[in-house]
């Protein structure tokens, strides 16, 4: 005897087109990914990178103070990394990912990339 569901108050995600689905999941993302391919394309042009606040008053991602140079570039590419693991979850979730292992491991991949580059970029600053 199966469990009787509560009707959803939303309508269900597969009633949608495959498109527009996946358009949906880079709307929500694209804001987090966003911010830091901005900050990161500017750092990597620029060589310079101001502080960035993080999600604490208070905290910096590379520490309180400008970044110059070498160390301005590699964490813009820490930036740019860390946005892309943003975009690899929309496109986990997304019906184009299917169960490949793949889509499943990125996000993290690029995560650890993200982070080796910022503790990169801090041991040059």
């Amino acid at each position: 005897m199966g469990i009787l569901m509560q009707p959803s108050l939303f309508s269900s995600d597969e009633a949608l087109p495959t498109w527009l689905h996946t358009l949906l999941l880079i709307l929500i993302v694209s804001p987090f990914a966003g911010f830091l391919f901005w900050f990161g394309a500017s750092a990597i042009t620029s060589a310079h990178l101001d502080p960035l606040s993080g999600p604490e008053f208070g905290q910096f991602f590379f520490g309180p103070s400008p970044l110059e140079g070498k160390a301005a570039r590699v964490a813009g590419a820490s930036l740019i990394v860390f946005g892309g693991s943003f975009m690899a979850i929309a496109f986990r979730f997304s019906r184009l990912a299917g169960d490949n292992r793949l889509p499943r491991l990125l996000p993290w991949i690029l995560l650890a990339i993200s982070q080796i580059l910022s503790l990169w970029a801090k041991s040059i600053a």
